[in-house]
């Protein structure tokens, strides 16, 4: 009996799919049949067979492009279509157009919302993952003006499943260590997720960018970076002012969002490594090692974009992730930063070093930047932090970087000697990253090293190799 219900919502799912997508279907849309059906397909998640939530998010979709399409001037059969193809070219019919083109649109209906939501989250979904993941992208055009309010609710939502997955992934290996197979595989649920995340902060950067377009008085010859934008020299540094009028709170609402990305998949790139190694099943070395591979690469891959985007945002969580685990004994995700930045091609030393004097420039001397090179200061760290973390950061590079970062290091050193006030409670940290630089030039030959030492020499009132060697 199941099977023959089951026939016969697919039959006519199937049949009122057709239906909305005919080109004479705009007359219907006042009858508001989105409303109802975004209901339907909330039901279906308490339904066994999650073919019909397939069929459903078509049908569901479809409907919604109709709520949104020019009504104006269509004939009522086929018969006036081709009359019409005689008459003068403004009485014609407008094409139908794509809901990525359509830059004012209505609110969607406010339980469309929470049936995304409730998709993402169901058990019962997971089969179909991929389904509601492409539904959701195929949406968020919708959401073009309200993008901000609903920016936050469904990266909670997201990050909340790709945590539960992940600690589900992460049992599977500390525990039995035999993967589970098929599409309700943690590993494959975990990379719908992601895909879905990566939608919408793409979506909602890009929409950001869009405003403070606009909202600029004077337009920047160069055009701003996007979400999937390549990265370039000086990629750290906004081609946008940081404005705090009208899209202040836009900007803060999706640069939350960008930290909760960096954070949750920080955590999964770090999976494994140090002291966690220690706590995997033995017997499951193979599998482990293909499945954590596969977690690490898609996390980078997201960790890129979100890098390109907002890069001096993204460091600075990652540095408040680094001291968060230092004052935990037991952590060891503080070694792992260093190792993740050279992972990443938009994080090399030549684009970290400057960014990280920037994010010092902005709390204790602001004035000294323009307002492109200001962080916004979303996350909560001090001057302090920051200088701790450059020396750390400094320690770690290889000495053949010194090439890359050796000019902004020299020039934020000058400044220094030049202005010390502002950085006085951080001095003793900076001139023993002064001094590892000089260890650092005395192990390469690039350059002129004569020349090196003599600049970083004038630059510091403490010789750097005296000041070495009391290291």
């Amino acid at each position: 009996m199941q099977l023959r219900i089951a026939k016969l919502h697919r039959g006519a799912l199937t049949l009122l799919h057709q239906i909305l997508l005919n080109p004479y279907a705009e007359g219907i849309s006042s009858l508001k049949l989105e409303v109802p059906l975004i209901d339907r397909l909330t039901q279906s998640l308490n339904v066994p067979d999650p073919y019909i939530q397939v069929l459903l998010l078509d049908v569901v979709f479809a409907s919604l492009r109709l709520r949104d399409a020019s009504p104006a001037e269509l004939p009522n059969s086929p018969t006036g279509e081709k009359r019409a193809l005689n008459y003068p070219s403004g009485s014609m019919r407008k094409p139908s157009v794509s809901v990525e083109h359509i830059t004012d649109l209505s609110a969607p209906p406010p339980s469309l919302l929470k049936c995304i939501q409730s998709g993402l989250s169901s058990a019962s979904s997971r089969p179909v993952l991929d389904s509601w993941v492409g539904f959701l992208a195929e949406t968020l055009p919708l959401y073009s003006n309200t993008i901000f309010q609903v920016l936050i609710p469904l990266v909670e939502t997201l990050c909340e499943q790709i945590g539960s997955t992940f600690g589900d992934l992460q049992k599977m290996f500390n525990e039995s260590g035999k993967p589970l197979t098929g599409s309700n595989a943690p590993e494959s649920t975990l990379i719908s997720l992601l895909n879905a995340l990566e939608q919408v902060l793409a979506k909602a950067h890009d929409r950001l960018l869009a405003e403070e377009s606009r909202a600029q008085v004077v337009k920047s010859p160069d055009h701003p970076q996007g979400f999937f934008g390549n990265m370039v020299s000086g990629v750290f540094n906004s081609d946008l002012p940081q404005s705090r009028s009208a899209t202040a709170n836009d900007r803060l609402t999706v640069l939350l969002a960008f930290q909760d990305a960096v954070r949750m998949c920080f955590k999964i790139w770090s999976w494994g490594q140090g002291r966690e190694a220690t706590q995997l099943d033995p017997d499951s070395g193979s599998s482990f090692k293909y499945t954590s591979l596969r977690m690490r690469n898609r996390a980078r891959r997201l960790l890129e974009h979100v890098f390109a985007a907002e890069a001096l945002e993204c460091l600075e969580t990652v540095i408040d992730i680094w001291r968060t685990s230092l004052e935990d004994p037991k952590s060891t995700k503080h070694s792992e930063v260093f190792n993740l930045l050279p992972a990443l091609d938009g994080s090399r030393p030549r684009h970290t070093i400057p960014a990280i004097f920037n994010a010092i420039y902005s709390r204790t001397n602001p004035s000294a930047l323009e307002p492109s090179r200001k962080s916004t200061m979303t996350v909560s760290l001090q001057d302090t932090d920051l200088v701790i973390f450059l020396v750390d950061y400094a320690r770690s590079l290889e000495d053949d970087a010194m090439d890359e970062i050796w000019q902004d290091c020299m020039v934020f050193l000058k400044d220094l000697l030049g202005n010390p006030f502002p950085h006085r409670q951080t001095l003793p940290s900076l001139l023993e990253f002064a001094a590892i630089l000089g260890e650092k030039v005395d192990n390469t030959n690039f350059g002129e090293q004569r020349k090196m030492r003599r600049e970083l020499g004038v630059s510091n009132p403490v010789s750097p190799s005296r000041f070495s060697r009391r290291q």
